[in-house]
């Protein structure tokens, strides 16, 4: 091998060496790292609300747009929208 090929392949293995290293570190911050008694799981204020009802029915049109079932995906979400506030 020559100089330069030698010189790529140690700097490349120094960079996969940190990035392993580093890993290692990060898997051991957070919450709860110093301190194992800490009961700091998930968000500090709860958890979000539920979702209103028509958000599964939107979810459902994306789906049935993605299988094939429903061509005009803007047609067909605009639809679910306007019928969970009371319109069509």
């Amino acid at each position: 091998m020559n100089v330069t090929t030698t010189t790529l392949v140690a700097v490349l293995a120094a960079v996969v060496l940190v990035g392993v290293g580093s890993v290692g570190v990060a898997a051991t911050d957070g919450p709860g790292a110093a301190d194992p008694d800490v009961d700091e799981i998930g968000p500090s204020d709860g958890l979000p609300e539920p979702v209103p009802d028509f958000v599964g029915d939107v979810l459902d049109t994306i789906g049935g747009f993605l299988s094939g079932t429903i061509e005009s995906l803007g047609d067909a979400v605009s639809d679910v929208a306007a019928s969970s506030v009371g319109g069509v």
